[in-house]
């Protein structure tokens, strides 16, 4: 007997397509009667279903298709084990000779853990359902197969993050494996979070252009961090013929920033396009003159402005040839509402949205494929919007290394304001929870961004943001 680990990814919403993949590989050639197929959640419809939102029919529509999945198997010989969301709720079935069965399986946090003595093989399997950043709580059992699917769905990435432990050791581990593989194969890679969280993007983009229909990418570079990550991701996921860069300078724009923006682009070998934004600028700003207040803020307008003229084009130029957006802001800027309505905010997806600033740095430097081509004077500089003349960030938020402390105990650390305050004092805590709390209606806009933590700020309900201030406040 030998098991066979299908940790792939499904069709969405498909499963008669999906239904056929796997009879078709019950019958190849290298299969032998009395084999076993272990398949993950998303086998059926390409997602991981959740019983109490999943429609009855469809509940039915499941059992349906289980049911021929045991006919067109019959008489291959083989065993197939998966979880499915059924009418009396989420097992695991068990498809053998044309019948279809179920076996026992304890519902732990972030999946299904059938033991060894109910399925009578030689390992415990647990079937993850949880998505990279959540919560999972893995048996620690001295033979174990974990069995993760592959996709993305709601901002939710699933890594095929498969292992094989034997004799309480960890034997092999896979991250997005491309076939399935047995007990026997593979090897042990240690994989940092900042690599599972590079892994995650690729994935996410990969699976959310391949589902919308999208072949190009339209991205932004401003010469700063975080849009040569997003371009350094967008290259090694579809090459550098299939990604539109594009530098989009205002008179504030340093010669500085245009130069690390060309040698990114030489480094990633894509072609870099300039157009000024100046002359819309002035445009938009002269024909605004006669309609703004003498007491209105024209300083912080005409910062935004810049910004919204370049996510106009962005999306434009995205119009005109099909391509996608892809948003560049991280986790920090957004937390604290550093960034700009209909601006920097634009794109399709955000890869970074769920990443800090200061893990950013620490990314380039852990990822081969990031460290070899961003260039140093970008992970060197102080970081800077340049909408203004020798404007940093640091002159209206924190250090990102300090604001991070605080947004990690804040969102991670589900700490509240008392808490905050005693550990990293009254006013930097107080002073970053106002910008949290002042950010809500920007969080609520963000684009749909790749979820890699358990606390992403886009997802924050009312409730979070009770009790971060002092009465008085």
């Amino acid at each position: 007997m030998t098991i066979y680990i299908h940790a792939l990814a499904f069709r969405k919403d498909d499963p008669e397509r999906n239904v056929r993949a796997i009879a078709q590989s019950a019958r190849a050639k290298s299969m032998k009667a009395g084999d076993v197929m272990l398949l993950p959640f998303q086998t059926l419809t390409g997602t991981v279903q959740s019983y109490w939102q999943c429609a009855e029919h469809n509940r039915v529509r499941n059992e349906q298709w289980l049911e021929k999945l045991a006919g067109y198997t019959k008489a291959t010989g083989v065993r197939i084990l998966l979880p499915a969301v059924l009418s009396e709720g989420v097992g695991v079935v068990d498809i053998q000779d044309g019948h279809l069965g179920t076996v026992a399986a304890v519902a732990t946090e972030g999946g299904l853990w059938m033991k060894a003595s109910e399925s009578g093989l030689d390992y415990d399997v647990f079937f993850r359902s949880a998505a990279f950043g959540e919560p999972c709580d893995i048996p620690s059992a001295s033979n174990l197969i974990v069995v993760d699917g592959q996709g993305f769905n709601e901002g939710r990435v699933y890594l095929g993050a498969s292992k094989v432990v034997k004799s309480g050791r960890m034997r092999a581990n896979f991250l997005l494996p491309q076939a399935p593989f047995t007990p026997q194969e593979g090897s042990v890679a240690w994989l940092d979070d900042h690599h599972l969280r590079f892994a995650a993007m690729q994935a996410s983009l990969r699976f959310y252009m391949a589902e919308c229909g999208f072949e190009r990418v339209t991205i932004g570079l401003s010469g700063g961090l975080d849009s040569a990550v997003v371009c350094a991701v967008a290259v090694s996921v579809l090459g550098a013929d299939k990604v539109n860069a594009y530098v989009l300078p205002s008179r504030f724009t340093s010669d500085e920033s245009r130069r690390d923006a060309q040698a990114l682009a030489d480094n990633l070998g894509i072609k870099l396009h300039e157009i000024d934004i100046m002359p819309t600028v002035t445009t938009v700003n002269d024909c605004l003159q006669p309609s703004i207040p003498y007491w209105a803020d024209q300083s912080l307008m005409y910062e935004n402005l810049q910004a919204r003229v370049r996510g106009l084009m962005l999306m434009s130029l995205s119009n005109a040839d099909g391509s996608l957006v892809i948003n560049t802001g991280n986790k920090s800027e957004l937390a604290v509402g550093y960034c700009t309505l209909y601006g920097d905010m634009v794109g399709g997806i955000a890869l970074l949205v769920d990443v800090y600033k200061s893990d950013l740095y620490r990314m380039c430097e852990s990822v081969a494929w990031l460290r070899e081509r961003i260039p140093a004077n970008i992970l060197k500089k102080a970081p800077t919007a340049e909408l203004r003349s020798n404007q940093k960030d640091e002159d209206s938020l924190p250090s990102y290394e300090t604001l991070d402390a605080v947004l990690k105990d804040l969102f991670e650390g589900g700490m509240n304001g008392k808490q905050l305050r005693k550990k990293h004092g009254s006013a930097l805590a107080v002073r970053v929870c106002k910008l949290v709390m002042r950010a809500r209606f920007k969080h609520l806009q963000a684009p749909m961004g790749v979820i890699m933590s358990p606390v992403p700020v886009k997802a924050l309900p009312i409730s979070f943001y009770e009790g971060l201030l002092p009465k008085e406040l």
